[in-house]
């Protein structure tokens, strides 16, 4: 009898114990994804991919994205930023809610044939890294307005950050595009995240 009593005592104590840290477990996910600094919500606006289909805001809204500002004639930057953002599209290839989003500052230049031929080189095999034009005014109103980054002398002075955008379109973190140990915590928080 007191055999017994000492198990269920045993038993409900593993249990008070596995919920305490079920809980704790939790509440540290909870808290890991709320630790992310929310920078600003991206504006409404309306591009085209290199496939001639429209993306804008509606397109961000549901998926983790990664935007970058690129022009694909760049002999700076851009095959830097170009290489990292491949790296992180093929190791986030099994999450389809996970986005990468290049805009290209050289609209004159970068056409949508120019767009696919440069996506093709890039490895890119499906919608999840997109690459948009639109009008130079449009394109300088969205990356300074909605992303809060420089656009003074479009093409080439354009912004190296990667922009982590959340589902909802809220702006998460800036990363240094062409540097190796910011794109590592850039995929860190993309986990988070997700």
């Amino acid at each position: 009898m007191r055999m017994i009593v000492i198990i269920r005592t045993l038993i409900v104590f593993v249990a008070v114990v596995g919920i305490i840290i079920a809980g704790k477990f939790l509440y540290q996910k909870s808290i890991s994804e709320n630790t992310l600094p929310y920078f600003s919500t991206v504006p409404d606006f309306e591009f085209v991919t290199g496939d001639s289909i429209p993306f804008g805001l509606n397109e961000l809204k549901g998926k983790i994205s990664v935007v970058d500002f690129i022009f694909t004639r760049c002999k700076g930057p851009c095959p830097i930023m170009a290489n990292l953002m491949g790296t992180l599209y093929h190791q986030f290839n099994k999450k389809q809610n996970v986005q990468f989003v290049s805009i290209s500052v050289d609209p004159e230049f970068d056409s949508l044939h120019v767009l696919r031929e440069y996506a093709q080189k890039q490895g890119v095999d499906d919608k999840r890294w997109v690459f948009l034009s639109a009008p130079m005014e449009d394109i300088a109103n969205l990356c300074e307005g909605g992303f809060k980054l420089s656009a003074d002398e479009l093409p080439g002075a354009h912004p190296i950050k990667f922009i982590l955008v959340d589902r909802n379109g809220m702006i998460r973190g800036y990363y240094n595009g062409t540097e190796e140990k910011s794109v590592l915590k850039l995929q860190q928080d993309i986990k988070r995240l997700l």
